[in-house]
C-alpha cells in the first residue's frame, strides 16, 4: 500500500510510520532469534528505508531537500523517493516545500522509473532442520496438513496464472 499510486494515504504520516517501524522492528528482531536476521535486513531494506523517511518529525523533513533526502534514502529510486514525498500528508492546504522537487536528472529518472516495491525477490523458503514434526518416512494422517498443502498449491497455481500470458493459461 505504500508504495502504490492511490493508495495507502493513512500511512503517510509521521504517526503511522511510528506504528509501522515498531511492528516492522518486532518482525526484524524475531527473524534475528531465529537465525534469519542477515537475509531478513537485505529483504526489507527498502521497507525499512521508506518507513525511516515516514518517521522523519514533520518539521525535520518539512526542512530537509531533495538531494539530502537521496543520500538518506540511498536504497530507493527517485520514482520511490517522490512517490513518498507527494503523497506525505502535510496536512490540509499545506503546500509541498520547493526544496522536495527533484533535480533535473532524476526529473528524467523519474518519469519513466517503476515506484512499486516488489516483493517477488524474496529470500528462498526455509524448512527447519531440528524438532520438525513431519516425518518423511510414515503416510501423513494429519487433515490439516492436506488442507494447508491444498491452500498452498492453489495460491502457487493462480500466481503462475498471473505471470503466464493468457494464449497459455
Amino acid at each position: 500500500s505504500l508504495s502504490m499510486a492511490g493508495n495507502g494515504d493513512s500511512f503517510y504520516q509521521w504517526s503511522k510510520a511510528v506504528q509501522i517501524r515498531t511492528n516492522l522492528d518486532l518482525v526484524l528482531d524475531w527473524l534475528q532469534g531465529v537465525g534469519l536476521g542477515d537475509i531478513a535486513t537485505e529483504f526489507f531494506r527498502k521497507l525499512s528505508a521508506t518507513v525511516n523517511l515516514l518517521c522523519i518529525h514533520k518539521t525535520s523533513l518539512l526542512q530537509t531537500s531533495w538531494s539530502c533526502l537521496r543520500g538518506d534514502c540511498p536504497s530507493l529510486t527517485p520514482a520511490q523517493l517522490n512517490h513518498l514525498l507527494c503523497n506525505y500528508q502535510l496536512g490540509q492546504g499545506r503546500p509541498h516545500p520547493a526544496a522536495w522537487d527533484p533535480s533535473a536528472e532524476d526529473r528524467e529518472e523519474i518519469s519513466s522509473g517503476e515506484c512499486v516495491l516488489s516483493c517477488y525477490d524474496h529470500p528462498p523458503l526455509i524448512l527447519p532442520s531440528e524438532n520438525f514434526m513431519l516425518q518423511l518416512s510414515e503416510p501423513i494422517t494429519n487433515d490439516w496438513f492436506h488442507q494447508q498443502l491444498r491452500h498452498l498449491r492453489h495460491f502457487i497455481w493462480e500466481q503462475e496464472q498471473q505471470v503466464l500470458p493468457a494464449n497459455q493459461r
